[in-house]
C-alpha cells in the first residue's frame, strides 16, 4: 500500500486492527479522496458516469443510464445484505466496527470477480475490453492479451516486477525464464519493450542527476555556488573507464574522456560481440554488458561516481546502439520513443542528438557535458519551475555557477504497471496470480488470448 496515495496513513492504521474506524478519517489531500484521484476520470472516459459540479449539467457525479446504473445495480446485489450497507452506509460520518468492515470487504472486494457467480463480472469484462475511445480500447485489449501470453508461457515460475522487465526487454531473465511473444502480439510487445527502454534511459539520466546533487551538497554548494569548471573537472575525473571495466571484470580499455564517443561505442560493441546490425540480438541478459547489469551495479554503488557516471553513460550508449538505425524510427511502435510529459526530453530526441554528435566526431567528455547541460541541468530547472510554488529545486543556475539545495533524492525505476495489470487479469478471472508459481490461464483466459488468431 505504500505506493498508493494515502497508503502511508491508512496502512499503519489498518495494521492496528482497532475495534472500529471512523468514516471521516483524514488520509488523503483530495476533496474526492481516492475516487477523485484514481477512478473518476477513467469512469467518465468509459461512459460509466457523468461528472458533476459547477458549470456542469449535474451538481454531483451521477451514473450513466443505462450502463453506469446497470453496473451499480449488479455490484449492489452481493453487498445489499451486509450490515455496513444496511445500517452504516446511510449514516455518513460514523464509527464502523471492524467486523462489519471485514464482512463488507469480503463481499465488495474486486477479487470476487474471479468467481463464476459474480453478477458484475461479464459486464465489467466488457467495459475493460470495449470501454473508452476505440484506439485506447484496442491498446488495452492487446496489453491484457500480452500479459496472458506471458502468464501462459511462464506458468510454474513466479513473476515480479524485476523479472517482468527482463522478459519485456531481453525475452529472458537471469534465472532463465523465457518468453517469445505470439505473432499477433509482436507489435504490442515492441511497444511495451520501448516503454522499458525509456525506463532504462530515464534511470540513467536520474542516476546522473542524483550524482550531481550529491556532488553539489558534498562540496558546500548550499553555502556557496559552484562554478561549472569545477563540475566539468568532477565529470572528467569520474569518467574513469578502465576502472569501470575492472568493476565489470572486463579487460581494461585504453580509453580516456578525450577519446571520441565512436571509439567508446566500438569498445562496447567489441565486448558484446556480433555485428553492428545484430547488436540488439547479441546484447542479451547474459551479455558481459547489458542495461540490467549496469542498473544493478549502479544501485549497489550509488555513492561511487566512478561507477555511477560511466555506468549511466554505458546504459545510454547501449540504448543508442540498439535503436540508432534510422529504419527503426519508421516502425509503427517508435511513437512510444517520442513520448515525453511535462517538457521532458524524449528517447527519440536523445538518440537523434547522440547520432549527430557521433557523426561530428565528439569526444566522450564533450557528449557527457552535453548530456549534463541539456538533459540534467536544463531539464531539472524546467520541471522544478513548473512545480512552483512548491519548491522542488535541487539546484539553480546563477550565471556560470550552480547553487544547490538539500532534498532527499531517490534512484530507481518508475512503476512498470506489472502489479496493477497482472492483478487485473487475475481478478477478472483470466489466469492465476502471476506472483505465484501456478498462474496458468483459465478457459476464459485461453479464449481471450486466442482472439487474435493462432500461430
Amino acid at each position: 500500500m505504500g505506493n498508493i496515495v494515502g497508503g502511508q496513513k491508512t496502512g499503519p492504521l489498518a495494521a492496528q486492527e482497532l475495534e472500529s474506524y471512523n468514516t471521516a478519517t483524514d488520509y488523503i489531500v483530495s476533496p474526492l479522496g481516492g475516487y477523485g484521484l484514481y477512478y473518476r476520470t477513467v469512469m467518465a472516459e468509459f461512459g460509466l458516469l457523468h461528472p458533476g459540479g459547477r458549470g456542469l449539467p449535474y451538481p454531483v457525479d451521477v451514473p450513466s443510464d443505462p450502463l453506469g446504473k446497470e453496473i451499480a445495480a449488479k455490484f449492489r446485489q452481493p453487498i445489499q445484505n451486509t450490515e455496513y450497507y444496511k445500517d452504516y452506509f446511510p449514516l455518513g460520518t460514523t464509527d464502523v466496527p471492524i467486523e462489519v468492515i471485514r464482512e463488507y470487504i469480503h463481499k465488495a472486494c474486486i477479487c470476487q470477480l474471479k468467481t463464476d457467480s459474480a453478477p458484475d463480472r461479464d459486464i465489467l469484462r466488457n467495459v475493460f475490453m470495449e470501454g473508452g475511445p476505440k484506439e485506447a480500447a484496442i491498446f488495452r485489449q492487446l496489453s491484457l492479451r500480452l500479459f496472458l501470453d506471458i502468464a501462459k508461457q511462464t506458468n510454474l515460475f513466479p513473476l515480479d516486477e524485476d523479472n517482468f522487465r527482463q522478459l519485456l526487454y531481453f525475452m529472458r531473465t537471469r534465472s532463465d525464464i523465457k518468453y517469445q511473444p505470439k505473432k499477433d502480439l509482436h507489435l504490442i510487445f515492441k511497444q511495451w519493450r520501448l516503454y522499458q527502454a525509456r525506463e532504462f534511459y530515464a534511470f540513467a539520466l536520474n542516476a546522473l542527476w542524483v550524482s550531481l546533487c550529491d556532488w553539489g551538497i558534498q562540496n558546500n554548494g548550499e553555502r556557496i555556488s559552484l562554478p561549472f569548471n569545477f563540475l566539468w573537472d568532477y565529470l572528467s575525473n569520474s569518467l574513469d573507464i578502465p576502472y569501470m571495466a575492472s568493476q565489470l571484470k572486463l579487460e581494461k580499455p585504453g580509453l580516456t574522456p578525450d577519446f571520441r564517443l565512436s571509439e567508446f561505442l566500438s569498445w562496447i560493441q567489441s565486448v558484446v560481440g556480433g555485428s553492428k546490425q545484430n547488436f540488439d540480438n547479441e546484447c542479451g541478459i547474459d551479455s558481459k554488458l547489458n542495461e540490467q547489469l549496469l542498473y544493478q551495479l549502479i544501485l549497489s554503488n550509488c555513492l561511487d561516481s566512478k561507477i555511477v557516471i560511466p555506468g549511466a553513460l554505458i546504459i545510454l550508449s547501449l540504448i543508442f546502439l540498439r535503436f540508432s538505425q534510422r529504419e527503426l524510427w519508421q516502425e509503427p511502435e517508435w511513437h512510444i520513443a517520442k513520448m515525453g510529459a511535462d517538457g521532458r526530453l524524449s528517447l527519440d530526441g536523445f538518440v537523434r542528438h547522440i547520432k549527430r554528435m557521433v557523426e561530428d566526431g565528439s569526444t566522450i567528455l564533450e557528449v557527457s557535458k552535453y548530456i549534463f547541460e541539456r538533459y540534467i541541468i536544463q531539464q531539472h530547472i524546467v520541471v522544478a519551475t513548473r512545480k512552483l510554488p512548491d519548491n522542488t529545486f535541487r539546484f539553480r543556475r546563477e550565471g556560470n555557477r550552480l547553487r544547490f539545495f538539500q532534498h532527499d533524492n531517490s534512484l530507481g525505476f518508475m512503476n512498470s504497471r506489472f502489479d496493477s495489470i497482472s492483478t487485473t487479469v487475475f481478478e477478472l478471472g483470466f489466469c492465476g496470480d502471476l506472483h505465484l508459481p501456478d498462474h496458468g490461464l483459465t478457459d476464459d483466459g485461453e479464449e481471450f488470448l486466442g482472439r487474435g488468431g493462432n500461430e
